[in-house]
């Protein structure tokens, strides 16, 4: 994940922006707990709780890869001084969940993991006991470009037959599946980022396979498609959408 890190202004784009979100949703200062699935070394989510919930007092993070795991339990204290912070390391599905609900949710590049019946559970259970009355669940996404044509990133994925990418995740998708559980749309932001896609290595290449749910792929075979997606291109669209929703 460290090639893809490297080579991904997501983190660049989006954390100056994110100071733009507290003075529109005022009450996110009084956001004392929150729990982050699915994320990973938790940079992005670091982000938002550095910018948009300064005031939090508890972090939970729910994360099933060990190594993940293992620098979450480092990283968090460093980070987060005078915040309680525990890590989980299990899925999303076995998390037995906080004994009270809390008031922030974070879902960074999360929700791919999850198919379309495990999303819907998911959302009615961030709805009926994760969240606390008012609290508040960002998700963010790469759903397609500003001009609704899917990513280059998405079109590799679709070229190699991945059925975790048959149906393109979309911001609409989301949006619709958090309101009809009964979540409230406060924020929505859609931010222009890129990729760098220069001299290709095995480390990047060997991402694909990994999110294909067909996982007898050579990196030969992707190496060859993501040629043919990106062409002579330096950098390629890499979209990242921000979706903020209430619990009423």
């Amino acid at each position: 994940m460290d090639s893809m890190y490297s080579r991904d202004d997501e983190l660049a784009v989006i954390t100056p922006r994110l100071s733009e979100i507290p003075p529109q949703l005022p009450s996110l200062s009084n956001v004392s707990s929150c729990v982050a699935f699915g994320c990973g070394f938790g940079t992005l989510d670091l982000a938002f709780v550095r910018h948009c919930i300064a005031n939090v007092k508890e972090f939970i993070a729910v994360e099933p890869d060990a190594a993940c795991a293992a620098q979450l339990r480092m990283k968090l204290p460093m980070e987060m001084t005078n915040v309680k912070c525990v890590v989980h390391e299990e899925t999303a599905q076995n998390w037995k969940g906080a004994d009270h609900p809390v008031v922030a949710v974070l879902l960074i590049h999360f929700i791919y993991f999850l198919n379309p019946g495990e999303r819907m559970a998911f959302y009615h259970r961030l709805m009926d006991s994760v969240l606390r009355s008012g609290g508040f669940v960002f998700v963010v996404i790469r759903p397609r470009h500003t001009d609704g044509e899917p990513s280059s990133h998405c079109q590799v994925l679709k070229r190699l037959n991945s059925k975790a990418q048959s149906e393109l995740l979309t911001d609409r998708a989301v949006r619709d599946a958090m309101l009809s559980v009964g979540f409230e749309l406060c924020y929505e932001k859609t931010y222009e980022c890129h990729l760098n896609v220069e001299e290709l290595d095995d480390a990047f290449l060997s991402i694909f396979p990994r999110v294909c749910l067909d996982g007898a792929l050579s990196l030969e075979l992707v190496r060859q498609t993501a040629q043919e997606v990106f062409g002579d291109s330096k950098k390629v669209r890499h979209d990242s959408s921000l979706g903020v929703f209430r619990k009423p």
